[in-house]
């Protein structure tokens, strides 16, 4: 039975048993059988439109070689781009990296972690970490370094600041 001849057939039970009831439970009924006609009608339409833009995708897709598919699916999934991390490269960026710090570091948590622990946070791993989760832009490395030690600052205190956390770090209800 199609969702058309369903309608109808569930609208019979709309009918009340007076002339009074019937108008009424007919007219709500009708509402709620529009509504998921109209629904019905939408969704084949859609269904429809969805096949034309897979069948096109597909088309595109199998038009290329298997070297711009393999570019396609990297940036699909993120993994476009590789940098090549050589060292002038790296230590530029460490350079530009310290630069920003200094220009934004002033009266931050990230100051107090310095202090606290300078081989820490100038630590060229550590500052690795943040560059290549930002693609090796400095000023938003800077920006997420600071941003880092003020959340560690809310969610562990001034005492862990400047460490890496562990596992005995954590509350019971957290591990």
């Amino acid at each position: 039975m199609s969702m058309l001849d369903a309608s109808f057939t569930q609208q019979a039970g709309c009918l009340g048993s007076d002339l009074n009831t019937q108008s009424s439970s007919f007219g709500s009924c009708f509402s709620v059988k529009q509504h998921q006609i109209d629904q019905a009608i939408m969704t084949r339409e859609d269904e429809h439109r969805k096949q034309e833009i897979d069948a096109l995708l597909s088309e595109a897709m199998n038009n290329l070689t298997f070297e711009e598919r393999q570019e396609q699916q990297d940036i699909l999934h993120g993994v476009d781009n590789e940098i090549k991390e050589e060292t002038t490269f790296v230590d530029k960026a460490l350079r530009e990296l310290d630069a920003h710090l200094i220009r934004e570091k002033a009266g931050s948590v990230y100051e107090i972690a310095e202090r606290m622990n300078p081989a820490y946070v100038n630590s060229k791993a550590f500052r690795i970490m943040f560059l290549r989760g930002n693609r090796y832009d400095t000023k938003a490395s800077a920006n997420q370094m600071i941003r880092f030690f003020e959340v560690k600052q809310q969610l562990f205190g001034n005492d862990k600041l400047a460490k890496d956390i562990t596992i005995d770090d954590l509350d019971d209800d957290d591990r």
